[in-house]
């Protein structure tokens, strides 16, 4: 049985605004090529503009993608040259076209296709995963994919750039009028948040309990985190409180999707996803469970493609996503 057959979203179905499964470069047939949805696509545009990031952006390396930091300098620059990047990366788990993620892009459109929503983003950087998955949900409705059903997302970020925070506010701002035509209503609070500090972590993870009062379902994303937990050494400071937000983000109808780009130092044995397979056996075994598509192994699903450059829609550039699904039910 084909694994679309249990898709709620099923390929043949993603609108050429979002996808195009016959993108070729120099006559090579390619992966496809993803395209952010036009209101993301818009929004970040004009705050490239009006930020004055154009040729920071256009100065982007690919072989030397800039990681994100605590100063305006270092936010700019990952926004200029990352951030789309990181929204197709997020978007193609949402649609997986390939048939490689099926428990994934099933747990993301189910959480958002309607009702009270709790959505948790840490770290959440400028919005790029947020905003890349809501912004998609509009568009599929606006084509009639999905159905347009009331919406109500209360979103809490945490973060602990300040302009990176910043600029995820003034992307909300752009992309509300058009989150709010398809009947999604956004409600949205943003914190800093030090994921090796106890307190800050308690904090946050206060918010989103606040939050998830009289909510029907929890969505915890987790996204772009490989090289600050692995490459920085960081896992053993961090373990204690991801184990406290995973826990309280927990509970009936909640779910995660822990999202990386398809590198080995997140892939591979000993790298970030084994890392997180042994917390799930031995310390996450009662609030969380791996999601493991029928018929696979026991190995991370990984799509690689290409997305339209926003700022150059003639030009693209390599995306490539790895996830684990995790459902965060309970156990008695």
């Amino acid at each position: 049985m084909p694994l679309s057959s249990n898709r709620l979203l099923k390929p043949e179905l993603i609108p050429g605004e979002l996808w195009n499964g016959n993108h070729q470069i120099d006559g090579e047939t390619r992966k496809g090529l993803v395209k952010l949805p036009t209101s993301l696509a818009t929004a970040y545009c004009q705050m490239i503009e009006h930020f004055g990031l154009r040729s920071l952006s256009e100065s982007r390396d690919p072989k030397n993608p800039p990681v994100g930091g605590l100063t305006q300098e270092e936010t700019d620059k990952h926004f200029a040259q990352s951030f789309d990047g990181s929204a197709a990366r997020v978007q193609l788990a949402l649609m997986d076209p390939f048939d490689r993620a099926t428990k994934a892009s099933n747990n993301l459109v189910r959480s958002l296709a309607g009702n009270r929503v709790v959505f948790a983003d840490a770290p959440c950087g400028a919005g790029a995963a947020a905003f890349s998955l809501l912004a998609t949900i509009a568009q599929l409705r606006e084509t009639s994919v999905l159905p347009r059903e009331p919406l109500d997302i209360h979103l809490v970020g945490g973060e602990i750039s300040e302009p990176a925070r910043s600029y995820a506010e003034h992307l909300a701002a752009e992309l509300t009028p058009a989150l709010e035509a398809q009947a999604i209503t956004l409600n949205l609070e943003f914190h800093s948040w030090d994921v090796t500090d106890a307190l800050s972590n308690t904090d946050f993870v206060s918010r989103i309990n606040v939050a998830a009062h009289g909510r029907d379902r929890k969505l915890l994303i987790i996204a772009n985190f490989n090289g600050f937990l692995m490459m920085g050494g960081k896992q053993k400071a961090a373990m204690p409180q991801l184990t406290e937000l995973f826990r309280h983000c927990s509970g009936r109808d909640s779910y995660a999707v822990w999202i990386e780009q398809d590198m080995n130092r997140a892939t591979e044995n000993g790298g970030l996803f084994h890392w997180i397979r042994n917390l799930l056996k031995n310390t996450w075994s009662r609030f969380a469970k791996e999601e493991i598509d029928d018929g696979a192994e026991q190995t991370t699903p990984i799509c690689l493609s290409r997305f339209e450059l926003p700022l150059s829609p003639q030009n693209s550039a390599r995306v490539g996503l790895s996830l684990m699904p995790l459902n965060l039910s309970r156990k008695s």
